[in-house]
């Protein structure tokens, strides 16, 4: 009978062999990536997929903070009835998103659904519309134009992210403190 004491140390054995063997390069994830039946990219590719898996997680940061950004800028612009949220954005911005409406269209075949011009905005024009809209509307709620400064800094991660390339951990870092930093004032 094994006593308490051995149980764990096998337990931790165990578990750094896991981590140590996981590390191993040419070893497939352990997770399937399946793009067919029998076709699994975790043996085929197995270096891309650990770093798809590496990407996923600053994807989702920045997929939950873009979404939360686009939510935040037409809640607040469509808080004055006057005017629509769409009258009140730059019109260079009014423009480029009526192109991507357009391509939208010619791309109807596609199974993505339809999505309003908001869902078109992209990061950076997010940021454009803040900027634009400071003082009338998102000055009072942001108080500090320097976050708008640490969300465009951080854009150079999420493009590159959004182009297949992995991120650091200490730039991963960067984008949760940007977070953090704007969570802490503006809270969802």
């Amino acid at each position: 009978m094994i006593d308490q004491a051995q149980f764990a140390h096998f337990l931790m054995l165990g578990q750094a062999a896991d981590r140590a063997v996981s590390k191993l390069e040419k070893l497939a994830p352990s997770e399937s990536l399946l793009i067919g039946p029998q076709l699994d990219l975790a043996r085929m590719l197995p270096e891309h997929l650990r770093d798809a898996n590496h990407a996923s997680e600053i994807f989702r940061l920045f997929f939950v903070f873009e979404n939360y950004l686009r939510d935040f800028v037409v809640e607040v612009l469509s808080s004055d009835p006057a005017l629509t949220w769409w009258d009140k954005l730059p019109k260079d911005v009014q423009d480029e998103i009526t192109k991507l409406a357009e391509t939208e269209e010619t791309k109807s075949w596609m199974a993505v659904g339809s999505r309003d011009k908001s869902a078109l905005m992209t990061y950076p024009q997010l940021l454009r519309v803040m900027e634009h809209n400071w003082k009338d509307a998102f000055e009072e709620l942001v108080r500090d134009r320097t976050l708008l400064q640490e969300a465009r800094l951080i854009a150079h991660l999420r493009n590159t992210t959004c182009h297949m390339t992995t991120v650091p951990e200490e730039e991963v870092q960067r984008v949760r403190q940007t977070m953090r930093d704007w969570f802490r004032v503006v809270a969802p």
